[in-house]
């Protein structure tokens, strides 16, 4: 499914919200969290605790959730993928 999902899909190069067909503006930063990063379940996890004290919306909390389980799932099928963050130094 990669950056293709229900909340976000890539069109002309940018990425952009499905939900109003918003890309995301060229000197806004991003942050990309790969399953194989071994730090990334605990991040998402954290997130969802933030999100829920914020009081976020179901909608957004449903796809963090789901996502969620897509990074354990990949990780628990795929331990010999796992990795440090930085370890390949962009290699």
């Amino acid at each position: 499914m990669g950056i293709n999902s229900d909340r976000w899909r890539i069109e002309d190069g940018k990425i952009v919200k499905v939900s109003n067909g918003q890309p995301i503006p060229d000197d806004e930063p991003i942050f990309i969290l790969r399953a194989r990063d071994r730090l990334a379940v605990a991040a998402l996890s954290h997130y969802i605790e933030l999100a829920e004290g914020d009081g976020c919306n179901d909608y957004l909390l449903d796809s963090v959730r789901e996502m969620l389980g897509r990074f354990q799932d990949f990780a628990w099928n795929n331990p010999q993928k796992m990795k440090q963050p930085g370890v390949t130094r962009g290699k």
